[in-house]
């Protein structure tokens, strides 16, 4: 009979792992509770990520003055016309022709070309700043999927727990029921494969838990490790908003489609550079010469101007390549487009699913799970009925408030999404 000496060192075991649990649970309840939108704030202020894409923009801030500017002129040094044998070989002063020179010299870019670039400029300017709200959208986002994960996966740890002590005292009812013969051994199996199997789950979730809190600390560091406060309706304003309404409304405007239209934009500057390069630039070079003590020094000026000769072999085709790049980038933002409106037709489809299926969780399924676990109970308490038959309606409650559970985590994981896709003020 080695099942009552199992039993005793698993009730040992279990105890432990309740004092364990209630000790943990002490140590985190003293530190505040960690809220959503709490979460969402820390991570846009101290993300790297962020700070990175900021800088980018200072940078690009920076080019949209210098784009517009000249070139710098260049100094000139020089020796002309040295002599390398003869009796004045190396001589500076002796030969007429030995000149030392200093000269500065500047090209003029055409100011069309110079206003050109400086659009360009303020179009990189632009882009840099939807992609840093394009990433601040996607941290949300991935926090917040993070931060329901660990929120349910603990929730549903919480279930296992309660069922399991459950388990715990119908042990105990069993242990009584073995000295009025009215417990089979393949009962007692059955309670401890189902005190087995809970504790496996246990793991599982505790594993989710601790995968997710890992993916929080990326974005909060130590803030991570708080408990997590129950969300206030994870919906927010999402809930007034129908699918049509909100696809047609925010999806052009939002940062990641924005940041493609800039790209369409930097493109087009790049074709119109293109083009006009065509048209030559010239430039001014001035320099003064200066002879031996007896001869005159010299003053020279000459222009500059590029000759395009070849446009059928280098410009026109340049131009052609930016044109085409053009076209590239708009056909980019038309993909990401569509695939936006399907991504966010998606997480809205399945935000509604889940809350509808929630509703039909707390309206009928769960109350009658919980009437036939009494019927079951009351049946067994009569003798009408076998431990088996109480365990198994236990079970199914338990399966379907975990269900109930994994299907809000469902929906929190597309109101994440849902984070991602809607504009800032509606994704509190």
């Amino acid at each position: 009979m080695c099942y009552p000496i199992r039993f005793k060192a698993i009730a040992r075991l279990t105890v432990l792992w309740f004092a364990a649990l209630a000790v943990s649970g002490a140590c985190a309840a003293a530190e505040p509770a960690l809220s959503l939108s709490e979460a969402l704030s820390i991570a846009t202020r101290d993300s790297p990520l962020l700070a990175a894409q900021r800088s980018a923009i200072s940078a690009a801030e920076e080019y949209t003055v210098s784009e517009r500017e000249l070139p710098d002129p260049k100094v000139k040094l020089g020796i002309d016309n040295l002599p390398l044998d003869g009796t004045d070989k190396f001589s500076l002063t002796r030969d007429f022709m030995t000149m030392r020179k200093i000269g500065v010299s500047q090209q003029f870019p055409r100011a069309e070309k110079r206003e050109v670039k400086g659009r360009r400029a303020e179009h990189q300017y632009a882009r840099e700043q939807a992609m840093l709200e394009d990433a601040r959208a996607a941290v949300r986002r991935d926090v917040a999927t993070a931060w329901m994960d660990r929120y349910y996966a603990e929730l549903m740890a919480k279930v296992v727990d309660e069922q399991y002590t459950e388990a715990v005292l119908q042990r105990e009812a069993l242990q009584a029921g073995v000295a009025a013969s009215r417990t089979t051994i393949s009962e007692r199996i059955a309670l401890e494969t189902t005190l087995q199997m809970l504790l496996n789950r246990r793991v599982e979730f505790d594993r989710q838990a601790v995968r997710a809190q890992a993916m929080l600390s990326r974005w909060l560091g130590d803030a991570a490790k708080r408990p997590l406060m129950a969300p206030a309706g994870a919906g927010g304003a999402l809930d007034d908003h129908s699918p049509s309404a909100a696809l047609e409304i925010h999806a052009a405007g939002h940062p990641h489609l924005q940041s493609l239209q800039r790209q369409i934009d930097i493109a087009q500057s790049d074709a119109d550079l293109a083009r006009l390069a065509t048209k030559p630039d010239w430039g001014l070079e001035l320099s003064y010469a200066q002879r031996g003590p007896a001869y005159s020094n010299m003053l020279m000026v000459q222009v500059s101007i590029d000759l395009p000769l070849f446009a059928d072999r280098r410009q026109n085709r340049m131009a052609a390549a930016r044109a085409a790049r053009v076209e590239q980038a708009r056909a980019l933002r038309e993909d990401a487009l569509s695939q936006h409106l399907a991504d966010t037709a998606m997480a809205q489809t399945d935000w509604l699913a889940a809350t509808e299926r929630l509703k039909r969780f707390d309206d009928s399924l769960l109350p009658l799970a919980r009437d036939n676990v009494a019927i079951a109970l009351a049946a067994y308490r009569g003798g009408l009925s076998s431990l088996a038959a109480v365990l198994e309606a236990r079970r199914m409650e338990i399966d379907l408030r975990l269900q109930k559970l994994q299907l809000a985590a469902e929906r929190g994981r597309a109101y994440a999404q849902l984070i991602y896709f809607q504009p800032m003020e509606h994704a509190q």
